[in-house]
């Protein structure tokens, strides 16, 4: 059984929507991908809605959303599957959610990722076929949005959580996979603590992780013969947020599942505000070598946490939040004085760099971990 996984969509940076034959033709060229594929999965990356009629939540960042129409992108693919697990998916309040998440499943796709409660955010997909069944767990990192025991919103990461529900996967004899939103924004290098997570993922009894949400692809492996893929990159995210090549591109994962083992062929695509394109030819083998040294960052623990030393140097803005707060602004009872800091010390992989910043200052180890800056802003723009 094929399932093809894809990564994050977002609309809420076009300017109006264009009408159902471009939205559907802007995306045809994944959509012909799609069709090698048994099921399909991807990741909606902000809610369907009026902007006036939501309720924005106080966050650092911006609060994503998109009219009704834009669903149509959506049907363009097709997909049996859509994931809410990530940072945007309550910016509005949870009626603009639920208004969503009928839509969705209005549309016949199944839902998952986000719900009434956490047990109802953490309820897996399932996709079967031929005595093969696939238990999809959309998991996304504790920025904003993410729902507790008796409130609604998205499946923040909790390790007992996918535990529990890979194991449950398993005793019902369905293979499951976990479907991440996470890692470090535009590095192109997965960090020490996700490569450790994923594997462990995988020891505990995935099948497969799959992740996304850094805005930039990141490399591949096949740990104990199961695939990892630390990012996809963005889906379909046309934005004028970042100046990097690599927000623009990105691959799809099609997971073979049978009964003896588990597969992994990427199709690789770039996009931009008009469409989304598959790639062909010389772009298609430069991106596919850049892929190679990708995924040779991560082979040796060693040099990973030298390439996330470097990572870190040009990160230091995060640490800021460890000086900025005075107890009055804690006790405020103000959300909006506080929304940089529960982001820092919420947010696993923002955490993870607070961290690892003062270790290295510490350690005394800054100077040499700047060495290699310049090596991942070659990456960030797709060279090696």
């Amino acid at each position: 059984m094929k399932v093809i996984f894809a990564a994050d969509m977002s609309f809420n940076y076009l300017e109006g929507f264009p009408g159902k034959d471009k939205a559907h033709d802007s995306l045809k060229g994944a959509a012909e991908i799609f069709k090698k594929a048994d099921f399909k999965v991807v990741n909606l990356e902000n809610v369907f809605g009026n902007k006036e009629d939501g309720n924005p939540i106080a966050k650092s960042g911006p609060n994503l959303i998109s009219d009704d129409n834009f669903i149509e992108y959506i049907h363009a693919l097709k997909p049996d599957v859509v994931g809410l697990a990530n940072n945007h998916t309550k910016d509005f309040d949870e009626d603009i959610m639920f208004h969503t998440i009928d839509m969705l499943k209005k549309s016949d796709y199944q839902v998952m990722g986000a719900g009434k409660n956490l047990e109802d955010a953490y309820a897996p997909a399932v996709v079967p076929k031929d005595g093969v069944a696939v238990a999809v767990i959309a998991v996304c990192e504790n920025e904003f949005g993410a729902a507790k025991i008796n409130e609604s919103g998205t499946a923040g990461y909790k390790l007992g959580y996918v535990t529990k529900e890979i194991l449950k996967a398993l005793k019902e004899g369905k293979k499951p996979v976990v479907y991440f939103h996470g890692g470090n924004e535009t590095n192109p290098i997965p960090s020490p603590m996700k490569v450790e997570l994923y594997r462990h993922f995988i020891d505990i009894g995935a099948e497969a992780v799959i992740a996304m949400h850094t805005h930039c692809p990141q490399g591949y492996e096949m740990y104990n013969g199961k695939p990892i893929v630390y990012s996809m990159g963005n889906f379909f995210f046309p934005a004028n947020r970042s100046a990097l090549k690599s927000w623009n591109y990105g691959y799809m994962a099609m997971v073979d599942f049978t009964k003896d083992g588990t597969s992994l062929e990427i199709f690789p695509y770039r996009f931009d505000y008009e469409g989304h394109y598959i790639l062909e030819g010389e772009e298609k083998e430069h991106f596919l070598k850049y892929m190679e040294v990708l995924n040779k960052t991560f082979e040796d623990e060693e040099e990973l946490q030298k390439w996330f030393d470097a990572w870190c140097t040009t990160q230091l803005h995060y640490a800021n939040a460890l000086t900025s707060y005075k107890e009055e602004i804690l006790t405020s009872n103000v959300q909006s004085e506080n929304t940089r800091a529960k982001n820092v010390f919420n947010c696993e992989a923002h955490n993870e760099v607070v961290r690892n910043i003062l270790n290295m200052a510490y350690e005394c180890r800054f100077e040499e971990a700047k060495e290699r800056v310049p090596l991942i802003k070659k990456l960030q723009e797709i060279e090696f």
